[in-house]
This record gives C-alpha cells, structure tokens and sequence, in this order.
C-alpha cells in the first residue's frame, strides 16, 4: 500500500477546503485536498454579501493571492471566472405572500447594496478555487473515499484503499457528512437546534424575473429592480430563493437557482419534492407566474432536515470548517461569511504549528468558540425569522434586527481591512478577529446591538409561545428601535421605510460619519490611529441599472442629518 506524508489533510473540496490548501500551500505548508466526488458539481450557498467580500479582500491581501478575492467583486469574477459564472446582486428583496392570495407589491422590502454583488455559480466558482490550490502547491486527490481514519501519537493516519494519507493535522470541511464527525461522535450531545427545517433546491431555466410578471419599480416602490437582487419568498412557515444567474446583458447562464424551506412542525416531514413544489405554486399564485414554463436541469435536492451543530471543533489533531461543524439554514446568506471568518481564524494557527511543529489543541480553541458560537446565534436568527414569517407587519419590523446588526459588521470588518492596508501587520490582524468582543455575532463588537438582539429575540420567543400578541410584540421591537437610534447607522425605527439603504456615495458616507460618532462600544475602534476608511465604487454598476439605484432620495442621510 503507497503511503504519503503532508503536514495538513483537508477532507472535502468544496470553496472551504480549497480556499483554505490554496492559502496553505502558498505558505509552504504541504497540503492535500482529499475529496469523494469530483469538479464541476452542484453546490448551494449562492448569494454574496458586503462581510464576505470584505473578508475576502482581506485574505487576499493577508497571504498575497489576489485571485482569493476575485469572486468577490462582479467585475473580477466575470473576467476571471467566466461570464457563465455570476448574476448580479444588487440589493437583498424579501417578498411577503398570504396563502392562497396574490401577493400584495406593497408587501415587500428591500435593502440595496452599496456596490454591486454577485450570484455565484457555485460549480464554477469551486472548480475555480480547486485550480487555484493546485496550481499554487496542493495535492488533488479527488474520486478517493476515506475507509478509516486512525489517530497517530504525531498525527493522524487515512486509509484511502489503495493508499494511506499521513498527516500531521485534518482539516475537515465535508459538510454534513464529515468523516471526522462521524469518527468522533461530534454530532452526539450536541446542542438542541431552534430552527427546525428542511429544503429542496435545485437549478431551473426560464424562471421569469419579478418585475416581468408581478410588479415594476414603479408600483413597489424599490430603488432596485427585484430581479437583480436575491429575491425570497416568504410566506407562514417557510420562504423560497429565486437566485438568477441571467439577470445581466454580459450572462451566457440561462440558469436561475431555487429553493424552498419550510419549517417542519408547520408542513410536517419531506414527501415526493416535484408535488411539494406544485403543491406550494397552487397556493401562492403570484410566486407560480415566475416558473410559467420553466424547466428543471437537475433532479430536487432534499434536505430532510437542514439543522445540525456539534458538541465541539477541534481536537487534538483534527478541527471541523465551515458546514462541517453546523448549519441552520440559507435565509440571509450568512454560510459564506462565516466560512471566510473560519479560515481567517485557522489558517494562522496552521501555519504557525506547522513551523513550529509544535500541535496543540489549545491553539485552536478561540476558534472553536467562534465556530460553535456562529452556529447558536444564526440559529436563533433563523428560528424567529420563521416565526416573523406570520404576517408582512410582523416580518417588516422583525428583519431589521438583522440588518442592523449587519451593517455594523460589515463596518467593523472594512476598519479591520483599511488599518490593514496601512501597516500589513499580521499579529494584529490576527488579534482583530481573536479578540473580538462578540465573536460570531452580527455585530462583533457592539455591546448596544447585542443587547438589541437579546431583547429581540426574547419577545419573539414570547409571541411565538403564546405570551404576547403580534401587535404587541411589534410594539416591543418598534420601542427598542426608538431607544437605539444613536447606537444604529440608520432609522431602522421608521418602520414606513421599506427601503433601507441606498446605492450612493451620499449613503455610504452617512455610514462612515456614524461609524465615527456612534457611542455604544462602536466609536473607539474608528478613532484608534488614523486609517481612512472608505467604500470602493466598482465600475461594475455598469452591468446595473444605475439610475434604477439612485432614482429615490437618500433617506439615511437625511435621517442622519436630522440628529
């Protein structure tokens, strides 16, 4: 039997793993990248947001790969991936619908993005990263399946069959199915889940775009075509993703992604998806006119339960990345994100054990605080966005506690960025994320927003058990924002504000002047040094509709103006 010998195995080549042995193998750290199936394949998690392209530039800069962060502005992922491989993101749109009702274009908000996004094509977007590790050191061993994993007093043995894999330390990113998890019993006493759903998805041609078959801008409102944003669905109990990848005259995709997610207790267990789906489209006839005459391309993936966390990440040669350790549900994008953070956090600790050869479980345990951490609080997101998915009232005033926790992430993650851009100190870099107040948090750093969050949550924790109407408990989320205007960037109190941000400079810069004034733990880490802090404006609007983006007023601003 041949044996080889790596200081790291990565199980898994999806975007972590090979994110992940590109960064190592750039460093000098011999990888391998061991993977059951092979590329180009099927993969969910489709929609960037503003923290994970700031992430990425950020792990670009830091291990000096530029192609890192390429996927991350449209521009770069269209001219180095390929025009097959993004649609444009230019705002994230949640659409309400009663059942059997037409829906109401009154009954939606939006949140427009400063720049542009993308879609990702996944199967292209992976294939691509998979490239970029090999070309950058790391060995591919794809088509090969894990027989028995064995721990070493210096490492960690893989049987492959055919061949045995010796590494000094396993990277497991495999997702629900890892073979770490499974070896070690990670899934088992693991915390108790709130969100209880499950999904099937999959890939469609000649999906119809909203502003063709149910609403222009004119009628809703928006300051961004719906059509060119990650466009959900709600409706009591579940939501569903329109994702184009078509939605731009530079596409050569004809392809559109969708998803339906539901929540378990409201629609019981997983039947025959095709008459699920048909089923869900007699009820919702507004959401039925966007696939009058679309096909399929791939069979319906399900996912009978999407909910699952562990009792811990690491071990004493082993650690568990992005879906392998959790997952709750793709409402609000947020798997990318927290995929990106993971191996800003781990891809130091690897190094530097490698170096040292010196493994220590210790090491990595910030990270598996992160990492468990990430999974309970989206869980608790996502189980009372379900809960807010009652009523349009209910949702409106409910998902700007997400929003807002947001857009002061994405803050503190650009501040991360720009003082890194001045002084490229790694050790410093490295504590930004380490030493985070509230790691894996929205906000990770805002002491008034958590308490927010908290509070938030605990009233619809109430309605949700009987204690509390719904009229009271949006009187309960309104009073929270009116107490915390100094403490958040926009007026998210102003809940006749269906549209919260807006695609200019003008707006941008209100973020900036609040980010640093805002009193509530926020203030000191703008004003520490001097770095500028500023928003790249991509040419890439020009694959927009730019006067759709900026035909309203700037409301922020003149909100901001007002204090």
């Amino acid at each position: 039997m041949q044996n080889q010998t790596f200081d790291v195995a990565i199980i898994g080549s999806g975007i972590a793993g090979t994110m992940l042995g590109a960064i190592l193998a750039s460093q000098g750290v011999k990888t391998v990248i061991i993977d059951a199936g092979t590329h180009p394949r099927f993969a969910v998690g489709e929609s960037m947001v503003p923290e994970s392209a700031v992430l990425l530039k950020i792990l670009a800069k830091r291990y000096g790969i530029p192609e890192l962060a390429y996927p991350g502005e449209l521009n770069s992922l269209i001219k180095h991936v390929g025009s097959s491989s993004a649609g444009i993101k230019l705002a994230f749109s949640f659409a309400w619908n009663g059942k059997n009702q037409e829906h109401n274009p009154l009954d939606v908000v939006s949140t427009p993005v400063i720049a542009p996004e993308a879609h990702l094509f996944r199967q292209d977007v992976d294939a691509y990263y998979l490239a970029l590790a090999a070309r950058l050191g790391a060995t591919i061993r794809q088509q090969v399946r894990i027989q028995d994993i064995e721990e070493l007093p210096d490492g960690m043995l893989l049987n492959l069959g055919n061949e045995q894999i010796q590494a000094s330390y396993v990277v497991d990113a495999a997702g629900y199915r890892s073979p770490i998890a499974d070896k070690f019993g990670l899934r088992k006493g693991a915390r108790e889940m709130q969100a209880r759903t499950r999904s099937l998805f999959t890939h469609m041609t000649g999906v119809k775009l909203y502003e063709e078959v149910v609403a222009g801008t004119d009628v809703t409102g928006s300051p961004t075509p719906l059509a060119q944003s990650t466009l959900h669905h709600m409706f009591e109990g579940g939501w569903l993703w329109i994702i184009p990848f078509d939605n731009h005259p530079h596409s050569t995709n004809t392809l559109c992604s969708v998803g339906l997610q539901v929540d378990i207790d409201k629609h019981g267990p997983a039947v025959d998806p095709e008459e699920e789906f048909q089923r869900f489209l007699a009820e919702h006839p507004t959401v039925a006119r966007h696939f009058e005459g679309a096909a399929r391309v791939r069979e319906w993936t399900v996912a009978p339960r999407l909910n699952y966390t562990s009792r811990e990440s690491v071990g004493d040669r082993y650690c568990l990345l992005g879906h392998a350790v959790g997952f709750v549900d793709p409402l609000f994008s947020r798997g990318l994100v927290n995929t990106y953070e993971s191996i800003a956090r781990v891809a130091p600790a690897l190094i530097d054990a490698v170096k040292t050869n010196t493994w220590d479980k210790t090491d990595f345990l910030g990270y598996q605080d992160y990492s468990l951490e990430v999974v309970r609080i989206n869980d608790r997101l996502v189980a009372n966005s379900f809960t807010a998915f009652d009523s349009f009232p209910l949702w409106n005033a409910w998902f700007r506690v997400w929003i807002s926790g947001s857009y002061i992430g994405v803050l503190r993650l650009r501040k991360i960025y720009a003082d890194y851009l001045a002084d490229g100190d790694n050790e410093k870099l490295r504590l930004a994320f380490e030493n985070a107040t509230y790691a894996g948090h929205l906000s990770i750093e805002s002491h008034a927003y958590e308490a927010l969050f908290e509070q938030a949550c605990t009233a619809m924790e109430s309605y949700a058990a009987g204690g509390q109407s719904e009229a009271q408990t949006i009187e309960v989320l309104q009073k929270l924002f009116d107490e915390n205007r100094e403490h958040l960037p926009i007026d998210f109190a102003d809940f006749s504000n269906r549209f919260l941000s807006r695609a200019s400079q003008p707006f941008a810069d209100s973020l900036l002047m609040w980010a640093h004034n805002a009193p509530g733990g926020i203030k000191p880490l703008f004003d520490r040094g001097t770095t500028p802090m500023k928003f790249d404006f991509l040419d890439s609007y020009r694959y927009g509709d730019r006067e759709a983006l900026n035909k309203a007023a700037d409301l922020a601003l003149v909100e901001w103006r007002k204090r």
